[in-house]
């Protein structure tokens, strides 16, 4: 019965830590003279990985129009390889935003990567404690050996964790003041659509949560 409850229970435990979301925003920051609910925002993903900036880019879009804000995606207004560039034109890029007369501009950096290894601890298989004598299981060598001997076939194994450390600001599109930014961590993202998904929700939830958008 009490291996039955405990079973239950880490299999609960397991589950509440598999759905728990992997974004974290670690700080965040806002400016007095930002306003309430922007209305137009143009959305940078800058990053030479192309699949990276598309996902986030199109996500952000869906997610903001869903608030009834308008994006304009850089990947629309500029060309695919514009971030391959050693020094991307500042001009270049601030002509592009200013066309679409969007109020706020919204950039989101990889700032960092970094990687731990861990152990995860295995265990005997099938061995309960059977108490053998006065000493239990170490009362002799058939009782210690087949309590422990699986062991040795269930060992533990290190695993690698990634975290992803980014940083999303919101910038006047007029003034070029920055009116806001966060920065988040991403533990073990699955794949680059799952990580953007998740990712842009957290920052939606913060950028509603502080009057940005409605």
């Amino acid at each position: 019965m009490k291996n039955s409850i405990l079973i239950t229970l880490i299999g609960f435990l397991t589950l509440s830590w598999a759905c728990a979301p992997s974004t974290q925003i670690t700080a965040s920051w806002k400016s007095e003279e930002a306003k309430s609910g922007y209305t137009s925002i143009y959305i940078a993903a800058l990053t030479e990985d192309l699949q990276i900036r598309q996902s986030i880019e199109n996500e952000f879009s869906s997610r903001l129009q869903n608030r009834s804000v308008s994006t304009t995606k850089s990947i629309e207004s500029l060309r695919p390889d514009f971030f391959d560039e050693r020094e991307p034109s500042k001009d270049k890029i601030l002509e592009a935003i200013q066309a679409t007369n969007s109020e706020a501009i919204l950039t989101v950096t990889l700032i960092d990567i970094e990687e731990e290894e861990r152990y995860v601890q295995g265990g005997p298989v099938g061995g309960g404690f059977a108490p053998m004598g006065r000493f239990g299981y170490y009362g002799n060598f058939g009782g210690y050996f087949n309590h422990w001997h699986g062991a040795g076939w269930n060992q533990g194994y290190y695993v690698k964790d990634k975290e992803y450390f980014l940083e999303t600001n919101l910038y006047d599109s007029s003034s070029l003041e920055l009116l806001w930014s966060a920065q988040s961590k991403t533990l073990n993202p699955n794949d680059i659509e799952s990580f953007a998904r998740e990712f842009v929700d957290s920052m939606k939830k913060e950028l509603r949560s502080e009057g940005l958008i409605n």
